[in-house]
């Protein structure tokens, strides 16, 4: 009987964490998003893994919104995702709305000429008056259906101060919390 050699398993690489992954990308030029890592960075499930990949983030919560609130110039405060609130109304209503506004979205690298940070939607938690309204599937269109996305549209930006938004959202999902397992409403504008 002959003993063949089972070779050593080969080492695992670990996984490059989201401030590698943003310094590799800045290459040694100035990054001022690799500045609000701290803050994001723990809302990022998975870094990005091509070179031009986005880094999503979701569940955002308001003490994060605060501080980005505190950190990021106005200019950038003014960055909208196609027809989505601006970013600083986005940061202000989750700030204004403790627990009842989440906000998600992407970083775009500092390889990139476009690198920014932007909130492309929200999750409204704890306001049960939006069940009242009747909503079709998000792919399924909303004209002659009896769907109500617009009134809860403007339902909602009236209650969280989203006047600057060029339009209501694309999708609008019931969702439920994956930490708290609370009721919500997922807005996103692709």
């Amino acid at each position: 009987m002959s003993l063949r050699a089972v070779p050593a398993p080969s080492p695992t690489r670990d996984r490059e964490t989201l401030e590698q992954c943003w310094r590799r990308l800045a290459a040694g030029r100035p990054s001022w998003t690799l500045d609000l890592l701290d803050v994001v960075g723990p809302h990022v499930p998975v870094p990005p893994s091509g070179e031009g990949d986005v880094a999503r983030y979701r569940d955002l919560p308001w003490p994060d919104a605060a501080a980005l609130l505190a950190r990021l110039p106005a200019e950038r405060l003014l960055d909208h995702q196609n027809a989505a609130p601006s970013l600083g109304s986005l940061l202000r209503a989750a700030v204004a709305h403790p627990g009842e506004v989440e906000l998600h979205g992407y970083l775009v690298p500092p390889n990139r000429a476009d690198e920014r940070l932007s909130a492309e939607g929200l999750v409204v938690y704890d306001h049960p008056e939006l069940d009242a309204f009747r909503l079709v599937e998000s792919d399924a269109p909303c004209t002659g259906t009896g769907c109500e996305c617009r009134a809860f549209w403007a339902s909602v930006q009236a209650s969280f101060g989203l006047e600057d938004a060029g339009g209501g959202p694309q999708v609008i999902d019931p969702c439920t919390c994956r930490r708290t397992g609370r009721r919500g409403w997922w807005l996103w504008w692709t």
